[in-house]
């Protein structure tokens, strides 16, 4: 089974797609970072990334998950580990999903 999975990977080119648009997410975090003062980093490894937040990163989460948006929250990190297939338009569906949760718990 695992042979068949690294086959799949090889086959579709999913490092290539990684390699594509994991730069694309991290631009579109570090545009959140520098423009909101609650957000103090971004940090991470390809499409794997986190945002380190003044907020309540638990509220933000709850917040994120009732616009649809799925994150993980850490002590004050808020987490990223979006499916290796994603896509550029949905890095900004998640993007402006998330500007929405940060905003609704910063008011």
């Amino acid at each position: 089974a695992v042979s068949a999975v690294f086959d799949q990977f090889k086959a579709c080119d999913i490092l290539g797609h990684v390699k594509e648009v994991a730069p694309y997410l991290e631009q579109k975090l570090d545009e959140l970072v520098e423009k909101y003062d609650f957000l103090i980093t971004r940090r991470g490894k390809g499409l794997m990334q986190g945002v380190v937040c003044k907020l309540p990163v638990g509220k933000v989460a709850a917040a994120a998950l009732e616009q649809g948006l799925i994150v993980i929250s850490g002590a004050d990190v808020l987490r990223f580990v979006p499916p290796l297939v994603i896509e550029k338009q949905h890095v900004d569906e998640m993007i402006e999903k998330l500007e929405k949760a940060l905003l609704s718990v910063q008011e």
